[in-house]
């Protein structure tokens, strides 16, 4: 699938409100431990913080119909699965959350 490709699988089957309940549960995070709600607060959460944070993103993340319609650019099938093997390696005790870090920053940021 060639990146114009993918542009236009993910224009015509885009996010919309699939984040909502991420981005609630990042602001009642943030809230319980008195932290700004921005994209730095992520820097500031605990481990065990971020991973009640990053599993239900990524849950979200590969519900959504495009996830399924994406090829993976790192191994056979779709975007789906990659988001599968990620899921099960954040529920492991020895996982960095900074790999993760830059996606949630740009998840819980105010852009359009």
């Amino acid at each position: 699938m060639t990146d114009q490709s993918r542009s236009e699988v993910i224009k015509e089957h885009p996010i919309g409100n699939g984040l909502d309940a991420f981005r609630a549960s990042f602001s009642s995070i943030c809230d319980d431990r008195s932290v700004a709600r921005s994209s730095a607060a992520i820097d500031q959460l605990a481990q065990d913080d971020l991973r009640n944070l990053t599993l239900p993103f990524l849950f979200a993340l590969q519900s959504l119909s495009v996830a399924g319609l994406l090829f993976s650019r790192t191994s056979a099938g779709t975007l789906r699965n990659d988001l599968l093997k990620l899921i099960a390696a954040i529920a492991s005790a020895d996982f960095d959350f900074d790999r993760v870090k830059p996606l949630l920053k740009e998840a819980v940021a105010d852009k359009p």
